[in-house]
């Protein structure tokens, strides 16, 4: 075998003592420490702290000396000069770097493949020892033929590739590799690329070992699968997430958390006291909820359940890469799990609407994260203001999206053979005025001719151009696009 570098409560409190001895005195939201209710150290696990995928690397070139050796050595593209052995030492450096960020194992052969019976060598450990994911990177344009050999084997052992050659060291078309079950990259030491492609490999296997807690007064649900991603639902009654609400005491602890979000806000809109204590109550409830069940999501039928509504609690869980999804709706929760997985950052869940005069699209909700970038980048300008839909007086985040900004927006389709639709487009404007929804944000679709033309309810709307990664991701992992 080729050796290989491997890139590598108990307090005594109840319920109804909840929030006593908590520690959150801090005056941001999204920067809240992750601490459970009864003051110790948090355990809601987030899905990226699952453990993550195992890829294998590999490199395909003949060793430089047996070239240089050679008076009638021919390298071909990319010629003699090109040191491959100082490129695969920068390459297993950057990879390891990749390793640790995305907590996932990148094995790295130390001997690159230089010929058939390393390639079959490779084929025979690939069968007796799987992996979630192949990395091959190719240095020398006549070894492609190896490299086409193992890309059939992996796709016959049902195992994603992503397929990395320097540019410069193959010359004429590449459409071959364009097809499902590999994300294609030629470029010039592109690290960014090649951690895309680990992040779509990992997105994949940490999925498959999420939950997502489904709050819901249907008794008699059972535990299931999602049958592509296969993230696990875990049924809850809505009484256990009431009963949890109604036991936050809102003490020292839970005012600083009241006054973090309120501090941060441009302007409060009709919003009491009342409804930011019960959106406090609502947020650590459904904390641990996620605690108890070891669930790393959440979705919860949540439309006139008047003081105990989420919408706060949902935008700032979204912030921290907890999934929070509206209305049990499961395909935007499979879809809300898959993006932050797949880019780190979450989307907005939103109802759809279209400007037709103008030809734009308008989303609007009332649980837009106010870290639109992820936990570790700057909180969006936000008010807060009360409930459109009812007079109950619960409240909600108003987020301002800056004009100009691109947006990606993605939409998934369970099933054993599941299906994404993914749109470009670029923000034009976040009304101030309170129209739809607490957020809205009208976009102009830059992919499609008619804004009108945008399919499917509950779509999640994401910061940043990102339409080729999950194209990428739904070609990597043969999920059919709705449309390319």
């Amino acid at each position: 075998m080729k050796s290989k570098l491997a890139l590598t409560c108990s307090c005594g409190c109840n319920r109804r003592e909840f929030i006593t001895r908590s520690g959150i005195a801090t005056l941001g939201i999204s920067a809240l420490p992750l601490v459970n209710l009864f003051g110790s150290p948090m355990e809601v696990p987030t899905m990226l702290s699952n453990p993550g995928a195992k890829v294998r690397t590999l490199f395909i070139y003949p060793p430089s000396k047996s070239m240089a050796d050679d008076p009638d050595g021919w390298w071909s593209w990319p010629g003699t000069e090109f040191d491959a052995e100082g490129h695969q030492k920068l390459f297993t450096s950057e990879l390891q770097a990749i390793s640790s960020k995305l907590n996932m194992r990148i094995d790295v052969d130390r001997t690159a493949i230089p010929d058939e019976q390393g390639m079959q060598q490779v084929i025979s450990e690939l069968k007796s020892d799987p992996v979630d994911g192949l990395l091959l990177v190719l240095f020398h344009n006549w070894s492609l033929p190896l490299a086409d050999t193992l890309l059939k084997n992996a796709e016959d052992l049902g195992i994603p590739s992503v397929f990395y050659i320097e540019l410069g060291v193959k010359h004429g078309s590449i459409q071959q590799y364009k097809r499902p079950g590999i994300y294609f990259i030629q470029a010039k030491k592109d690290f960014e690329a090649i951690e895309s492609g680990m992040r779509m490999i990992n997105a994949r296997k940490v999925l498959k070992q999420s939950a997502l807690l489904s709050i819901t007064e249907q008794k008699g649900r059972k535990q299931s699968v999602e049958p592509f991603l296969g993230i696990t639902v875990k049924p809850v009654l809505f009484d256990e997430y009431a009963e949890g609400f109604h036991s936050v005491a809102i003490n020292q602890e839970a005012k600083d958390f009241i006054n973090g979000i309120s501090n941060k806000a441009s302007d409060i809109n009709k919003v009491s006291r009342e409804a930011m204590e019960n959106a406090t109550r609502a947020y650590f409830a459904l904390r641990q909820l996620l605690e108890e069940h070891q669930a790393n999501a959440v979705t919860m039928n949540c439309l006139r359940r008047g003081m105990l509504k989420p919408c706060i609690g949902f935008s700032m869980l979204n912030s921290q890469l907890i999934p929070a999804i509206c209305e049990n709706d499961m395909n935007a929760a499979y879809g809300q799990m898959l993006v932050q997985a797949v880019c780190g950052q979450p989307g907005f869940q939103h109802n759809p609407a279209f400007n037709t005069e103008e030809n734009r699209y308008y989303a609007s909700h009332c649980t837009c994260p106010t870290k639109l970038q992820g936990p570790d980048g700057e909180d969006m300008s936000y008010r807060l203001t009360r409930f459109l839909h009812t007079n109950e007086g619960s409240c909600a985040i108003q987020v301002f999206w800056k004009p100009d900004d691109p947006v990606t927006m993605v939409h998934y389709y369970s099933g054993k053979e599941p299906k994404l639709d993914v749109y470009s487009g670029k923000v034009f404007k976040s009304h101030q005025e309170l129209v739809g929804c607490a957020t809205n944000v009208e976009i102009s679709i830059t992919d499609r001719e008619e804004a009108s033309s945008v399919q499917g309810h509950h779509n999640m709307l994401l910061l940043g151009d990102l339409s080729k990664v999950f194209r990428d991701f739904a070609q990597l992992h043969k999920i059919q696009l709705v449309k390319a």
